[in-house]
């Protein structure tokens, strides 16, 4: 199935978002016989009826203890479309499992619980996926069974949500309700919410899917990941980015921003006349050699490498300007260090203050990044490979940053 939508699903501990998707699945038909056999047999082992939740929480201790550990990824698809389903943690301590499921989605399920007030955890999931460039997000008010359906209940979890996505400038269209548990508003609309006017949950996708298109005239990017030898020529293995290449196209090496030409483009050992994202391949070049991995080939002549990069960064550590770090992004790997914090807050925080002497765990910053060597980065929204790093000490990513 082609155009397959990628979905984060982000939302505090107790929210409901393993039973969400799990329900989704459930009534999708997306599931295996052997799935449904167990969770119908882990409900009868932990003394419920069917719990849902139980399809992503494949770990012995989640279950036990009602939490998402890991991110855990699920197809669903209905008659004309298809989605990955990324279900994040929703605990404070598991940040980084967090920013590592929401970075690689183009749309996010935001589930909340409507009996409660906006609280802390919802604030962060909602600046995480701020900080990711993340725009277009679904908000789902769940366990609406539990206020009887009521719309005033709606109504007042939906305008403290609302007031707080205002503050800091996030627009949405859907604001949804639903009952996981039940399946009301999920793969169809329900019969119980008759005051409800919108779209469910998997149509509200579907419109959403139609904005996600691959755009066709995208710069093609392509990042050396390794130098394989064929016949005495060297092939540069990778994974296309964006857009697309066709053989004898003029394309660029950057860092140096060298000129150069597709000799050959190849596929499992066979010859292609042109590839496109995100297609694995291999390239040939007319003077390819002294090429090595971490290099991005391009048809974009403008793009330039730079030793100072200005970002935005979310700590999983405390990390102290001038401390030594390694930047990577791709396959770019250099020495760096923070120079200048710029601005910065918590990410449970709606203002940013002025700088700061140091980072501590879960601040937002916008700081001035030293490298050893020049690299290749662009605007997140423009290539989120080239646009979203990492930055480790010796041991351990430490944040996590995207170019703005």
């Amino acid at each position: 199935m082609k155009n397959v939508l990628k979905v984060v699903v982000a939302g505090e501990v107790d929210a409901g978002k393993s039973t969400l998707i799990g329900r989704l699945l459930y009534d999708t038909g997306s599931l295996h016989k052997a799935a449904l056999a167990e969770i119908f047999q882990a409900s009868r082992l932990n003394g419920n009826i069917l719990e849902f939740a139980y399809l992503l929480d494949g770990l012995e201790e989640e279950r036990r203890g009602q939490l998402t550990i890991d991110t855990t990824q699920a197809f669903c698809r209905n008659a004309k479309s298809g989605f990955w389903f990324i279900d994040v943690p929703g605990h404070a301590e598991l940040l980084k499992n967090m920013l590592c499921g929401s970075s690689c989605s183009q749309v996010a399920i935001l589930v909340t619980d409507a009996t409660k007030s906006l609280t802390d955890g919802t604030i962060r999931h909602i600046n995480v996926l701020k900080f990711l460039g993340i725009e277009q997000i679904v908000v789902v008010l769940n366990k609406l069974d539990i206020l009887d359906f009521s719309k005033d209940g709606f109504e007042r979890a939906k305008g403290e949500i609302s007031a707080f996505f205002k503050l800091i400038g996030i627009k949405t269209e859907y604001f949804i309700p639903v009952s996981a548990r039940q399946g009301d508003n999920l793969a169809k609309k329900s019969t119980q919410i008759p005051w409800y006017k919108g779209p469910c949950l998997i149509s509200a996708l579907c419109s959403l899917k139609g904005k996600n298109k691959t755009d066709k005239k995208s710069r093609f990017y392509f990042p050396i990941q390794d130098v394989y030898v064929r016949k005495e020529e060297p092939v540069f293995v990778g994974t296309i980015l964006s857009g697309q290449i066709r053989k004898n196209d003029a394309i660029y090496v950057s860092p140096e921003g060298r000129v150069d030409k597709i000799k050959a483009i190849r596929v499992l050992g066979k010859d292609k006349i042109s590839a496109k994202a995100p297609e694995s391949i291999g390239l040939e070049l007319v003077r390819g050699d002294r090429l090595s991995r971490g290099q991005i080939i391009s048809n974009d002549g403008k793009l330039s490498a730079s030793a100072e990069i200005t970002a935005k960064i979310l700590c999983v550590q405390p990390i102290n300007p001038g401390e030594k770090l390694f930047f990577s992004c791709t396959m770019q790997q250099t020495i760096c260090s923070i120079k200048q914090i710029n601005k910065f807050s918590p990410i449970s925080a709606v203002a940013i203050s002025d700088s700061k002497v140091s980072l501590d765990k879960e601040d937002v910053a916008e700081v001035l990044i030293t490298c050893k060597e020049p690299v290749v980065v662009k605007k997140f929204l423009q290539v989120e490979a080239l646009g979203r790093f990492v930055l480790k000490n010796d041991r351990e990513i430490i944040a996590v940053g995207i170019i703005t």
